[in-house]
């Protein structure tokens, strides 16, 4: 498979990951927010800073599962 393939559909698996985990956590965070009755900046700030830190998790586990895929592909064909 070509490597713009691979990135193709990592990029894809990402985006689609992020769609399943970042949409109920949205609706999780906006009902904290409201909750706790924060401004339209604090809340801005408040799933700012939850959803850096979810795309950093989520984005360093799916590289290590794509590089641990692609690398298994590559000793499989040598």
């Amino acid at each position: 498979m070509t490597r713009k393939k691979q990135a193709f559909k990592e990029s894809l698996a990402d985006t689609l990951l992020a769609l399943v985990i970042n949409f109920p956590l949205n609706l999780l965070l906006v009902w904290i927010a409201y909750d706790l009755q924060f401004t339209a900046l604090q809340t801005s700030v408040f799933l700012t800073v939850i959803f850096f830190v979810v795309a950093v998790v989520r984005k360093t586990y799916t590289r290590t599962y794509f590089d641990k895929k692609n690398s298994k592909k590559i000793s499989e064909n040598t």
